[in-house]
């Protein structure tokens, strides 16, 4: 039976390894959406922590799974994207978690803003026990200044599939940048919005790759793109980049601040995810399917 027109296929990819004390939170956050037309793809690279039994339960609930030995995360994502059918699309790695009412909140606005190819929202932050810890407040998108700086919270971006079959798949030669190089070829090929709401969240936590890799890895990964798509720096570029970055996380502290909430996130910070989900996200009940 095919679904309603008012619910285009959305195609998730979660790429894991050895992230059993996180997981069960990721795959709750997509499942409990109860979004009618998802298809959510796990790539499991042969992890050897308990992953593969803490997500037993859900195995039936993917479109697509696999365990196996990769080449890496960007391999995973990239081979998961060619299993999938989806209208829209993203990736989720699995330390990261969707908020509620995300994917029904993006297809309605793709529905509503047929020109907008890619929608990303500000970030919100927990840590290793789900608490909220810091978020950026992000301006509205500017090609100038996403293409020059990765502050694309990448948990909280979807894309339509038409700009991906122009643009190309995940590039799986990266291990740090494979994100903001993929949102620099989206870039010049379509347009972008930024929600103002959050629609993930974003771990942060010691053994994440962003902690490991930002200042080896990721720096030179960073400087290939801009090398490779002819970014040109120019000597105001280190002021812009901290005054861009700073601003994002000044806004982040005036908004936690401030008592106020935006869709997707509670008050202030110190907030459990959980409790945003209702509780749900530690249940050990299965997802109703919608």
């Amino acid at each position: 039976m095919s679904m309603p027109s008012n619910f285009p296929r959305i195609s998730v990819v979660t790429p894991c390894y050895n992230h059993v004390q996180y997981i069960r939170w990721t795959v709750r956050s997509v499942l409990l959406q109860r979004y009618p037309n998802l298809e959510y793809i796990f790539m499991d690279g042969g992890s050897t922590d308990g992953t593969q039994d803490a997500i037993a339960r859900y195995r039936d609930r993917f479109s697509y799974y696999v365990s196996e030995k990769d080449k890496g995360q960007s391999d995973a994502i990239h081979r998961g994207f060619l299993q999938s059918t989806g209208e829209i699309m993203a990736y989720l790695n699995s330390d990261d978690m969707l908020a509620p009412g995300a994917l029904y909140y993006v297809a309605e606005f793709f529905r509503t803003h047929p020109d907008v190819d890619v929608l990303y929202s500000h970030r919100c932050t927990v840590d290793a026990a789900n608490k909220s810890i810091w978020y950026w407040i992000l301006p509205q998108h500017s090609n100038y200044l996403m293409r020059r700086w990765d502050l694309i919270p990448q948990e909280t971006t979807f894309w339509r599939r038409r700009i991906f079959e122009k643009a190309g798949n995940i590039d799986p030669q990266y291990r740090f940048a494979m994100d903001y190089e993929l949102f620099v070829r989206f870039m010049l090929e379509g347009k972008f919005h930024r929600a103002d709401r959050f629609l993930g969240s974003f771990r942060q936590h010691d053994n994440a790759k962003t902690s490991q890799l930002l200042e080896t890895v990721g720096k030179d990964e960073i400087a290939q793109v801009w090398q490779k798509y002819g970014l040109k720096s120019s000597r105001l570029d280190p002021v812009v980049s901290m005054r861009f970055f700073n601003a994002a996380m000044r806004n982040g502290a005036r908004y936690a601040a401030s008592g106020k909430m935006l869709p997707g996130g509670l008050a202030g910070i110190g907030w459990d995810y959980n409790e945003l989900w209702g509780g749900m996200l530690n249940e050990t009940r299965l997802p109703v399917v919608s």
